[in-house]
């Protein structure tokens, strides 16, 4: 399995903590017993034959209940440890991730925890990961989830200098005559539409500005600096920047909510300690906010 994810002897022979000749040998033994070709070798690396490619796929899922069945082993003879993937938005960087890794890392010093930041929806069981993070609209059909936030309060703010050249809007009608701050989703590549609300209407704008980043900070780094008037996703993020007078709310009250996060996971009868370990303290990071995250 380490040489089909890494494509190259000498970084499977890394990851397993032996030596490429080692690693070879295996393989060459394995190749005898099977009778059959299973990688074809370059000198740029290795690529499974179309032997190879199905022994791979029939062998696949007792080496991941293999690792499970280690896993849970595992716990019944001490703490959670093992390889965690993780899926997850964007957005969830700065908000959750960032503040629990120094907590998960002292509580559970044998997991490892590997995270893809991506904003489509991911299929987690064809790509072999153990959870992921979602908004609530955004959940994979027939998965197990758990709630980790709040609805999460979006706010537009500027700078106390940028409205000091032009004058707040008074109105969703006039951000036209703005400069905004824009921001484009990594992984789908499209502009983010600010949804806001007029007090009668929900409407989508696809706002005018000469800015755009795929970062969250970025946008809010911007908004600090004057460029614009900018969306930012969770208001907990500025919340200091607000008290301070840095940033300033511009049309208080029409930014619609975005739903809450979700952890989601495959339905399994055992849900492997690594994993429940990371609903743990994600758990008690909601209970210790003691308040919506705003």
């Amino acid at each position: 399995m380490a040489v089909v994810e890494t494509g190259n002897f000498t970084r499977a022979a890394a990851v397993l903590g032996v030596t490429p000749a080692a690693v070879s040998l295996a393989i060459n033994q394995l190749e005898s017993e099977l009778q059959t070709k299973l990688f074809h070798r370059t000198t740029r690396g290795v690529s499974l034959t179309e032997s190879g490619q199905r022994f791979h796929e029939g062998s696949e899922a007792g080496y991941r209940s293999l690792l499970q069945a280690r896993d849970e082993l595992g716990e019944t003879q001490g703490e959670p440890s093992g390889h965690l993937r993780i899926s997850a938005l964007h957005m969830a960087k700065h908000l959750i991730v960032a503040p629990l890794l120094e907590d998960f890392f002292q509580r559970y010093p044998r997991v490892t925890l590997e995270i893809r930041y991506e904003d489509q929806l991911v299929d987690i069981v064809k790509e072999q990961l153990d959870a992921g993070i979602r908004l609530a609209d955004a959940l994979h059909p027939g998965m197990h989830a758990v709630q980790i936030t709040p609805p999460l309060q979006c706010i537009l703010v500027a700078s106390p200098q940028y409205l000091a050249r032009h004058p707040a809007p008074r109105g969703i009608d006039e951000l036209h005559q703005h400069s905004c701050v824009r921001f484009r989703f990594p992984s789908s590549g499209q502009m983010h539409k600010w949804h806001l609300h007029d007090g009668q209407h929900e409407v989508k704008l696809d706002v005018p500005g000469r800015f755009i980043s795929t970062d969250t900070q970025a946008v809010i780094e911007a908004a600090r600096a004057g460029v614009g008037i900018a969306h930012v996703f969770i208001r907990e993020r500025i919340a200091t920047d607000l008290d301070s007078g840095q940033l300033v709310e511009v049309l208080p009250g029409t930014c619609q909510p975005l739903p809450a996060m979700w952890l989601y996971y495959a339905n399994r009868r055992h849900v492997p300690p690594k994993l429940r370990a990371l609903i743990e303290v994600l758990r008690d990071w909601k209970q210790s906010l003691g308040r919506d995250v705003r």
